[in-house]
């Protein structure tokens, strides 16, 4: 069920500066992070990208590692709200189409699956950062969850089952981005869509009522 609208107080010329100013940022910073990759980008480039200091970058984020966090951030928030877009009355099955359409796009930005690797990689040496990679990806799924209707209740098995399935899917864009460097094969778009489709439909939860909620 979606929330009801609320009626938001008018933003002032002060905080419509600072979300811009943020809003400029990160979209300079996705540009450079794809081009440059994580471990490369300096802000000093992130800030000139947008003709601003790098004092206005650390007035918006603690530093790189935070600035790429706000950046996948604004990414998990723009899946919730493209499922949540939904509309009420879409069947189930419509549904799974959709996120089967959503998860295979992936394919399409390939920049984004390697540099999300490479921050993973890197996040390993702080503790931190993989907490609040988990919380983002626990976002992410209450809210795929509150998009799916109610069908069968599903046992807390099945429901750990279903979690597992849908790490193993959120992990493959990445392995496939990363191995169509060193594979043939797998820079047919076509074909890898295809296949990534069918895995899709073999591990994604059919009937859940709750099986993206952690138990």
């Amino acid at each position: 069920m979606k929330s009801p609208n609320v009626q938001l107080p008018p933003k002032n010329k002060h905080q419509a500066r600072t979300e811009a100013t943020r809003r400029d940022l990160l979209d300079a910073a996705e540009k450079i992070f794809a081009r440059d990759g994580y471990e490369r980008t300096q802000i000093e480039t992130i800030a000139a990208e947008v003709g601003r200091t790098k004092g206005a970058v650390y007035a918006h984020f603690k530093g790189k590692e935070d600035l790429f966090l706000a950046l996948f951030e604004r990414k998990v928030l723009s899946q919730i709200a493209t499922v949540q877009s939904w509309p009420e009355g879409m069947s189930f099955e419509d549904r799974i189409r959709a996120g089967r359409k959503l998860f295979t796009a992936s394919l399409d930005e390939e920049g984004w699956p390697i540099l999300l690797l490479e921050f993973k990689l890197f996040a390993l040496r702080n503790t931190g950062s993989v907490q609040r990679i988990q919380d983002l990806y626990h976002r992410l799924y209450a809210g795929i969850g509150q998009a799916l209707p109610s069908k069968n209740k599903r046992s807390k098995t099945e429901q750990k089952r279903d979690l597992i399935s849908l790490a193993v899917l959120r992990g493959i864009p990445s392995s496939i981005a990363l191995e169509r460097h060193f594979d043939p094969s797998l820079q047919s778009s076509s074909a890898t869509k295809a296949a990534l489709e069918s895995v899709f439909d073999a591990l994604a939860p059919r009937n859940a009522d709750d099986c993206f909620h952690q138990t």
